[in-house]
């Protein structure tokens, strides 16, 4: 006896019965894990199936990576030398020979309280004499001894130097209204050589952070053009897989298959570029800090030094960059193909 068709309505109830019975078990733990551990295997076989593709999406994304990197390493290098001449930069206040050393010590004890000095350190004129004539001798590699003792002999011409280090070389303001009205300082500057508030070690640091600026402005650039064209290369190569793959997501799609079951593998895929070419980036980055070591020591030393010791923070930064760029590139192919379809 043939079975009574099904009305309409019992049609609906059955589908939506089905429908319930089907959210009920992609709810469950067991089918959640399955579907995952199928995405990354299906996004494995796709990335190992398209080998030349994956090759050239690959070196973009480790290019773009490298750049970045190496701006990165070149700004932290120039702001550490920048950092050391500071540091080696001082204010020279001149005072007159016949200052006395207790006249001195007051003038340093007024000037260490103020907020913007860190440092003042005096040399006395017989220092500054004797030093100035050492350097004379080596300068002119001079070897007469009557010639040295004449040089000891004749009259002391040299001041009282304070040599002041700033918290800001580029603030003075405080250093100089004090050596302009401070009572300690009343009668005792040298008229023949005014205080120097700037030296040519500025115009270094001034040279030095104009280039860092440079640097990092065209590195950033550079990386983000490169890491457009790698998403253009990631976004055009998961496109040619979905065109390859495309009666296989249209019959997914019709047994019911979820949004993340068909575009996971993808995005899988892409992120797998993105680790390898990290990966591949962190190797050849400390590869050639580590072997330019030998020729900029100074400059070089603290950037390898955060490297050793944060080697770990530095892959994972990489690899996150990598991956971004990768499931970026591959959300908007597959979205617009879905949304094509």
């Amino acid at each position: 006896m043939a079975k009574k068709p099904l009305t309409k309505e019992e049609k609906k109830a059955a589908a939506a019965v089905s429908r319930e019975r089907l959210r009920r078990i992609s709810k469950t733990r067991h089918h959640y894990l399955r579907t995952n551990a199928r995405v990354m295997k299906y996004g494995a076989k796709s990335f190992a199936r398209n080998t030349w593709l994956s090759i050239a999406a690959i070196a973009i994304m480790a290019v773009t990576l490298i750049v970045l990197s190496v701006t990165m390493i070149a700004t932290h290098a120039l702001s550490t030398t920048i950092d050391k001449i500071e540091q080696q930069i001082d204010m020279s206040i001149y005072l007159k020979q016949s200052t006395s050393s207790d006249q001195v010590d007051r003038v340093i004890g007024r000037m260490t309280q103020l907020k913007t000095v860190i440092d003042v350190k005096s040399s006395s004129p017989e220092e500054q004499n004797n030093a100035a004539i050492k350097r004379l001798i080596e300068t002119a590699k001079i070897k007469d001894e009557e010639y040295i003792n004449s040089l000891y002999e004749a009259p002391n011409k040299m001041s009282w130097v304070l040599n002041v280090k700033l918290i800001n070389l580029d603030d003075t303001s405080e250093l100089e209204n004090f050596v302009d009205n401070d009572e300690s300082m009343e009668g005792l500057l040298d008229e023949n050589r005014p205080p120097s508030y700037a030296t040519s070690r500025r115009e270094t640091i001034d040279h030095i952070a104009a280039m860092m600026r440079r640097i990092e402005l065209i590195g950033l650039i550079a990386a983000g053009v490169f890491a457009l064209i790698a998403i253009l290369v990631v976004f055009n190569t998961i496109r040619m897989t979905i065109f390859n793959r495309k009666e296989e997501i249209y019959m997914m799609r019709l047994v019911g298959a979820s949004r993340w079951f068909i575009v996971g593998p993808f995005v899988i895929e892409a992120a797998f570029y993105g680790i390898i070419a990290a990966l591949f980036t962190g190797a050849a980055v400390y590869a050639g800090t580590f072997a330019l070591r030998s020729s900029f020591v100074s400059t070089l030393d603290p950037t390898i030094d955060i490297m050793k010791n944060y080697w770990y923070l530095t892959f994972s930064a990489l690899i996150l960059a990598g991956i971004l760029i990768g499931v970026v590139s591959s959300l908007l192919a597959t979205r617009k193909y879905l949304r094509q379809k």
